[in-house]
């Protein structure tokens, strides 16, 4: 056989595959779409409807591929109670053109399709976006998108906070938003629920769901099996609660554990509230976080006595420092689950853990036990750093991985 002739075929087996594939997708989307009863896949307003649940409200729910896993695993829940509309497209943005899906395509992004959906948005409009989008149109996502609700007759918008904790690493395929993306639209839409006298509510999905790794897929934001069971249930709670005339929205929004490489408002409030305490931090309040205001932190930790000496600010540090206040004492909130993770949790790489281990491990020893404490410092040490280089390879490789092949959705599983 001729290269000429090799390479047809392989074109023909190329274009078949192709088309086996389209078609075993289009009958995965059917199947997934009549698992809800009377429940239709609508291709031109990438949505699912259910009317199977009589009187009940009507709602709709407008998101990116972090409430997308209720669609590829076809399990709706508890939401069932409801009469809803469900779109979730992944690579979704709320007002900007998103980008190309991990499922191969462009979706509109959450402003047109609430557009497309016009009088079927119903009494509340549920938003799980953001994930996407870029830090200098988050007020302006947040305007438009509750202008719209208001101006199709919506009773209110519920928007969930984006996770900030310490298991999310996720980025936009264009390295448009991260962890400090997150934080900030979580601040923002704090200030604008704030500001809508209960219009725009915050369902605080970041807090609830603070802990649970198990819920999501490797990058802290996608959905794993459970993960859809307690979105499900939480977002059932939530609508339960505003269609009772509730205010869901919480007082503050939820706190990220600062470490190297943080910035921002939040950077300079730690800053300074460290200065004030009495202790240098080289630069001053200039909102940047590095290793001299890790040392700093690790220093005031060390003279509070009741914190972890870790140098990151973690959730009970904010609040000794005065910096954060949700309006819960420290009495009455469980722990934040850093407090308790090892070292080589709260940092990023083989640098921060070293100096971590650094500030942790310094101070005066006995003369009697000073050899023997001294080894045991260094093997300390050692272990970390071991911890952090295994740490940073599967970072990177997860990274390149995402970037390379973004993960495809969640497919059915084979019986036996």
């Amino acid at each position: 056989m001729t290269n000429e002739n090799r390479s047809a075929t392989r074109f023909a087996i190329g274009r078949r595959a192709t088309a086996l594939l389209a078609t075993l997708l289009a009958m995965v989307t059917g199947l997934a779409a009549l698992a809800v009863g009377d429940t239709t896949a609508n291709a031109q307003t990438e949505s699912v409807v259910t009317n199977d649940a009589g009187n009940a409200a009507e709602v709709s729910l407008v998101g990116d591929s972090t409430l997308a896993g209720v669609r590829w695993y076809g399990d709706y829940g508890s939401l069932d109670r409801f009469n809803f509309v469900l779109s979730a497209e992944s690579c979704r943005r709320t007002i900007e053109q998103s980008c190309i899906s991990r499922e191969g395509y462009r979706s509109s992004n959450v402003l047109a399709t609430m557009r497309s959906l016009d009088g079927q948005l119903g009494d509340v409009v549920v938003i799980m976006s953001g994930y996407n989008d870029p830090v200098d149109t988050i007020d302006e996502a947040i305007a438009e998108v509750t202008a719209e609700a208001r101006g199709q007759g919506a009773e209110h918008v519920v928007w969930l906070t984006l996770r900030t904790s310490s298991d999310v690493d996720y980025s936009d395929p264009q390295e448009q938003s991260s962890i400090n993306t997150f934080r900030e639209y979580n601040e923002q839409l704090i200030a604008a629920a704030e500001a809508s006298e209960g219009f725009l509510q915050i369902a605080d999905w970041a807090t609830y769901s603070l802990g649970s790794s198990s819920w999501f897929e490797y990058d802290g934001v996608h959905l794993s099996r459970s993960g859809v069971d307690a979105l499900t249930t939480f977002l059932t709670g939530t609508l339960e609660q505003v269609l009772s005339g509730n205010d869901v929205s919480p007082a503050a929004a939820p706190w990220t554990v600062l470490v190297p490489g943080a910035e921002g408002e939040r950077v300079a409030d730690v800053q300074q509230a460290i200065i004030d305490a009495g202790i240098d931090v080289p630069g001053g309040a200039d909102g940047a976080f590095g290793y001299d205001t890790m040392a700093a932190v690790a220093e005031y930790q060390r003279q509070a006595g009741d914190l972890l000496v870790t140098g990151a600010v973690d959730l009970e540090t904010a609040r000794l420092l005065g910096v954060y206040d949700d309006g819960t004492g420290a009495d009455e909130i469980e722990p934040d689950p850093l407090s308790d993770a090892p070292l080589v949790e709260v940092a990023n790489d083989v640098e921060t853990v070293a100096a971590v281990a650094s500030v942790s491990l310094g101070g005066e020893v006995s003369s009697g036990g000073a050899v023997i404490a001294w080894l045991t410092r260094i093997a300390t040490v050692i272990a970390l750093l071991v911890a952090a280089v295994a740490l940073r390879r599967y970072q990177v490789v997860s990274r390149r991985r995402t970037r390379v092949r973004p993960p495809t959705p969640p497919q059915p599983e084979r019986a036996g």
